[in-house]
């Protein structure tokens, strides 16, 4: 009798257990659905240029020392419904970056952020990335999935292709 007293509290220790594990990889552990966009230069802005868009957002405008960037997609770019957002764009992270659990390596996150630079400067080109919303981020209405917010975040591991004229 005792012994099955305690196997629903090892369940619920369990349960919390995997979803804090989940918070702790980050927003691609989580992800709810994936998305392959192609975008190009006109799509999106990156980097310092991130300074002059209006927005309420306070946009991370550098690839910081953390292997964070963001870049702000125009939501006409991007085929995901976001009836939520109030923004003319939306905003495109990538995940934390955590040395214990390195799904993607910082040179391999300043890679594809100089590429989006590089492109953006350029004015031609395109890349091509797989794109996710975490849960919370996104839900699915019956008939689509539509995000909950303005956020999405660069899938891990990386699948960023870049094409060049």
């Amino acid at each position: 009798m005792v012994a099955s007293a305690r196997r629903p509290l090892r369940g619920r220790f369990a349960v919390v257990v995997l979803a804090l594990s989940c918070l702790a990889i980050g927003p691609a552990a989580s992800a709810h659905e994936a998305w392959t966009i192609v975008l190009h230069p006109k799509d999106y802005v990156v980097g310092p240029a991130l300074a002059k868009l209006k927005a309420r957002h306070r946009w991370v405008e550098q690839f910081d020392a953390s292997g964070n960037f963001e870049v702000a997609v125009s939501r006409g770019a991007v085929p995901i419904p976001s009836p939520q957002c109030r923004m003319d764009h939306l905003i495109l992270k990538i995940p934390f970056y955590y040395p214990e659990s390195p799904q993607a390596s910082l040179g391999d996150r300043r890679s594809v952020y100089d590429s989006l630079v590089a492109l953006q400067e350029r004015g031609n080109g395109s890349v091509s990335m797989r794109v996710e919303a975490p849960l919370g981020l996104a839900r699915n209405n019956g008939r689509r999935t539509e995000l909950t917010s303005c956020s999405l975040f660069i899938a891990l591991p990386l699948a960023v292709e870049v094409s060049t004229p």
